[in-house]
């Protein structure tokens, strides 16, 4: 390939993965609106901790279910149109929860927003895996671990802004029309950006199949069977990513109200507090980058993570009851940083890298539906135990968590010789 050529490659590549970083993290914000106004929604409607956190458990219950389904799926799927369409139908949902005055009827739209929603990330995850080059992976992976922080940090700074404002429900008009945009961006610019780079791999693919057809004609059989050390891969990682967004969402969801509890802040300064977690999680994709070229190894970088969000909470744990609430939000930050930078490696960083020997998009939604498996429990659970045993039980059950996840890494980086390194 010539440098002009390479120059071509590079630019479309780049300008694709642009657009899926755009449309995801546009979702975030279609995804995150009701959990960053449940402090007001609890004022406004009078509800418990437990009744406000299942809305955002019907939303997750859809959203992993549809992870599982679509990952399985989703290569048949034309994306074009069925991308679009989800985010016309998520744009929707949260235009009805706008408007809508009855609170009852919250979780039955968050609940087909969640269904909408879920067809997005392992549709992205198949289609760059099947257009992009493996040297241009990295900077695909990287890109697309800070959607969820830059949509989260949009979502939650919206929040806060409005709630001061006394309008909190221009936060669901806004993402409605956020939604729309980026669908009609994404319906317009796919085939441009698309369809060249799709006849280039085809192109590419054609040719390497005539050198070695012998080979390639027994690859499809060979791909049908899980090798064994995949197998305990997934396992692992299936583990970790329950626990990863039962921590991570149970941050985002709960921080504003642990924050204005404990503390007695003003709504709108809790949420606004809470936006330090959401730029510290931008920078999530980065350190797990980093990490995993020390590491070269998914498990061992993900055990690194949680052996320290664990000691984190443990200190929060112990600073309850003091003045010290710098020190509760930065380590609520960092924690939201590293649980980003496992969601990067468990849902990004490993089917992409292991494209090679595993489907993206199916291992993608997989794992990305264990992760949304956390996220249902964490919304309504970590909201009654509030309710019931107070926000230090909460934090206790947290640790937990995170303490559990780093027992197990250990354990398998001691007991499993085989291990997939990079």
């Amino acid at each position: 390939m010539n440098t002009n050529e390479s120059k071509k490659r590079l630019s479309g590549a780049t300008a694709l993965t642009l657009l899926c970083w755009l449309v995801y993290a546009t979702s975030y914000i279609g995804k995150l609106s009701y959990s960053a106004n449940i402090p007001s929604i609890l004022n406004t409607f009078g509800v418990t901790r437990a009744d406000a956190g299942l809305v955002s458990t019907f939303f997750f219950f859809a959203y992993g279910i549809g992870q599982v389904v679509n990952g399985i799926c989703c290569k048949h799927y034309p994306l074009k149109y069925v991308l679009f369409a989800s985010l016309v139908v998520g744009s929707g949902m949260n235009l009805l929860v706008g408007i809508v005055p009855s609170f009852a009827a919250f979780k039955f739209f968050w609940l087909l927003n969640g269904a909408a929603m879920s067809f997005l990330w392992t549709g992205l995850i198949r289609l760059l895996s099947e257009t992009l080059h493996k040297k241009d992976i990295g900077r695909a992976v990287l890109l697309m671990g800070t959607t969820v922080a830059t949509g989260t940090f949009i979502v939650y700074g919206m929040s806060s802004l409005f709630t001061a404002l006394g309008v909190f429900r221009l936060t669901f008009y806004i993402a409605a029309g956020l939604l729309l945009l980026a669908s009609l961006v994404w319906f317009l610019l796919f085939d441009r950006l698309v369809l060249p780079l799709r006849r280039e791999r085809e192109a590419e693919r054609e040719e390497a199949a005539g050198e070695t057809a012998g080979e390639t004609a027994t690859l499809p059989r060979e791909r049908r069977r899980i090798p064994r050390d995949i197998g305990i891969l997934f396992a692992i990682l299936a583990l970790f990513a329950v626990i990863n967004n039962f921590v991570k969402d149970g941050l985002t969801t709960w921080t504003p109200k642990i924050l204005a509890d404990l503390y007695h802040t003003p709504e709108w300064l809790s949420i606004l507090l809470t936006l330090l977690l959401a730029v510290m999680a931008i920078g999530g994709a980065m350190v797990a980058m980093k990490t995993q070229k020390r590491t070269h190894d998914f498990v061992g970088t993900c055990t690194v993570f949680y052996a320290v969000s664990a000691i984190l909470i443990g200190a929060v744990i112990l600073l309850l009851g003091t003045p010290l609430i710098p020190v509760t939000i930065a380590s609520f930050a960092i924690v939201s940083c590293l649980m980003a930078g496992v969601n990067n490696v468990i849902t990004s960083m490993m089917p992409l890298r292991l494209k090679d020997r595993i489907n993206s998009g199916r291992m993608a939604g997989l794992l990305n539906g264990f992760c949304y498996l956390g996220s249902t429990v964490t919304s309504y659970g970590l909201g009654a135990i509030a309710d019931n045993l107070g926000w230090s039980a909460v934090f206790y059950v947290l640790l937990g968590a995170a303490g559990c996840a780093a027992v197990t890494g250990i354990l398998y980086l001691i007991l499993c010789k085989n291990r997939i390194t990079e």
